[in-house]
């Protein structure tokens, strides 16, 4: 038959589809002939999502991860093709495109056609489904869905006696200067100041989260001996020290940047001033540098209105944790101001004015 399978050298030269043919070998030492393999044909009718290993239908990725994806061509039963190499164009789309996002890597001739392989790369927290199909009256899909971020499977666990409670999968550390796991159990112990990376890979998971070991763990504020006030207050600001130092009570301040300081400084009430952290790289120390707003920017604040006093707080906290945080009290005075302060013209017929006094009304 002229669409019939035929035999040219090594190689099967198929026919027409959903033919049957058998093979049939010789035995060249006995002469028996017999059959050796029968071959169907069949057309291309769906496609199949697998990961490398193993065919799967849900995948778990943490956010900016990667998996790489392979495309089984089937027939219209399901059977997947052993050879079927780019024979149509594979069309791949998701739902939540701002989740994942699909990258189909480019042949020789610009196209996306020939490959059988694709990546999901994770973007955002969040689940998404994948759709591959290809252009076939059969119009059959196939689906994997993709959950973002960290998940513990499965729930209530329940483990019997005698049974080992891990199951598969690895724990990794980036840098084990800074940050040592156990492979097994995932036990941390920090060994010195960084970052690094703990990575949990498992059957079609991988997980991982950034961890940060910071040698400081105790911030001291202390207050300026002077008392504070708004009238002819320090061009420079009243310093309040800022002390850091780790567990043993070692100070740090010569490991730590003296050009950007490491922590932020906030003054409650807000209403009084500003406050702003600075470094002096000469002598190795740290301030929260207060500002006090000028007695006519000073808004009015409950305060007793004949002493004009009041009590401020200082607090700086570290800025890559802001749980590591300390603070120190100063008692604060507020000053006064001549509202209009022009010349006084008095003259023996008018000897008397009147002068306008705002802000710490309390004076004597």
């Amino acid at each position: 038959m002229q669409n019939a399978n035929a035999i040219d050298g090594s190689k099967i030269r198929t026919g027409e589809s959903n033919a049957i043919d058998c093979i049939q070998a010789k035995d060249h030492s006995t002469g028996r002939t017999e059959i050796a393999s029968c071959l169907r044909v069949a057309e291309v009718a769906q496609v199949r999502v697998a990961a490398a290993e193993s065919s799967i239908q849900t995948a778990y990725l943490s956010v900016n991860d990667k998996v790489e994806l392979d495309v089984k061509y089937a027939d219209e039963l399901g059977y997947t093709f052993s050879e079927a190499l780019g024979v149509a164009p594979v069309k791949i789309e998701t739902n939540y495109p701002d989740v994942l996002s699909i990258v189909m890597p480019r042949d020789v001739n610009g196209t996306y056609g020939a490959h059988q392989r694709f990546v999901l790369q994770a973007r955002s927290h969040g689940t998404a489904l994948v759709r591959l199909h290809i252009n076939h009256p059969s119009r059959k899909s196939d689906f994997i869905m993709v959950s973002v971020g960290a998940r513990m499977y499965p729930r209530d666990v329940v483990i019997h006696s005698g049974m080992d409670a891990h199951g598969p999968g690895q724990w990794l550390s980036t840098n084990e200067k800074v940050m040592h796991v156990n492979q097994i159990t995932g036990e941390a112990h920090a060994r010195g100041e960084g970052i690094a990376e703990v990575i949990f890979k498992g059957p079609n998971l991988k997980l991982r989260t950034t961890v940060n070991v910071l040698k400081v763990n105790q911030i001291v504020v202390d207050a300026p001996a002077e008392i504070l006030t708004n009238v002819a207050a320090p061009p420079d600001g009243y310093k309040f020290s800022v002390k850091l130092s780790d567990s043993a009570g070692h100070s740090t301040e010569s490991s730590v940047n003296q050009i950007n300081a490491p922590f932020d400084c906030k003054v409650e009430p807000s209403f009084v001033g500003f406050v702003e952290p600075w470094s002096d790289r000469a002598v190795k120390k740290s301030y929260c540098v207060f500002h006090p707003y000028s007695p006519a920017q000073l808004l009015p604040v409950k305060s007793n209105p004949k002493d004009g006093i009041l009590h401020i707080s200082v607090r700086a906290n570290l800025k890559e944790d802001s749980m590591v945080t300390g603070s120190a009290h100063a008692l604060f005075v507020k000053g006064f101001y001549i509202k209009e302060p022009g010349m006084l013209n008095l003259t023996p017929s008018c000897n008397h004015s009147v002068i306008i006094i705002g802000g710490n009304t309390g004076i004597t």
